[in-house]
């Protein structure tokens, strides 16, 4: 099935403003990243694909449309093009909307509780499933986003005071960031070329290792997706 991934890609949807009965069978797939080389490189968006697709293996879910968008999870719902058309198929199908995690939906307390709480979209609010706990019920759905947000919080409070205390004992923070940044783009490029070199070991050509490498979480240094010349010039260099 298809994935659309850009707002040009999409087609009005025939059904639209069609109201259907609830199917608790039916759903639709959102999908999200933040950043267009997110986006390019498929990374995120497979994994995500996946653990949607295994819950609705497990459940004999039937999958009616599958959405991609590349958007911040903190711009609203109701300004995403992309989601905006799963939406629509899912009213249009009684169905729901299925997202790999509680995030990929949203970051915001506000736009969840907006959701889940039918502000946003009346009584034909599709209900929202998360692959990670799709037993969760609307109110734990809420709560869970609160905490997510709480957290965040608390890390932003802890890591600008962290900041002001090294600054006050006189350290370039500038320097010092772009230091860490270098040391753990190089940790885990090291970490991917040694697992290359145990799959190339085990006989994978270097197209299949690639591919193995960004299924197993693994990013270049720049972030992106490893691919078969890229991976040929690390290893040749190591």
């Amino acid at each position: 099935m298809a994935i659309v991934k850009e707002q040009t890609q999409v087609e009005s949807a025939t059904v639209r403003n069609k109201k259907a009965k609830p199917n608790p069978n039916a759903v639709v797939i959102y999908l999200r990243v933040s950043t267009d080389e997110q986006g390019k490189s498929g990374l995120g968006l497979d994994a995500q694909l996946e653990s949607c697709q295994r819950l609705c293996e497990m459940r004999g879910l039937s999958i009616v449309g599958v959405y991609s968008e590349i958007v911040s999870g903190k711009i609203d719902p109701r300004e995403r093009p992309i989601f905006m058309q799963a939406l629509t198929t899912a009213q249009a199908n009684g169905a729901s909307v299925l997202v790999s995690k509680q995030d990929r939906f949203s970051r915001e307390v506000f736009h969840v509780s907006g959701y889940v709480n039918n502000y946003f979209f009346g009584s034909q609010t599709p209900p929202l499933i998360a692959a990670d706990s799709p037993k969760a019920s609307p109110m734990e759905i809420y709560l869970k986003a609160m905490v997510s947000e709480q957290e965040r919080q608390a890390i932003s409070q802890r890591t600008k005071d962290a900041l002001a205390q090294l600054k006050k004992q006189g350290k370039q923070l500038g320097l010092a960031g772009r230091q860490a940044h270098s040391t753990q783009a190089q940790d885990k490029t090291a970490s991917a070329l040694e697992r290359a070199q145990e799959l190339r070991k085990g006989g994978l050509s270097l197209e299949a290792t690639a591919k193995a490498l960004t299924s197993e979480g693994f990013v270049t240094s720049r972030g992106t997706a490893w691919s078969k010349q890229s991976l040929s010039k690390r290893l040749a260099a190591a």
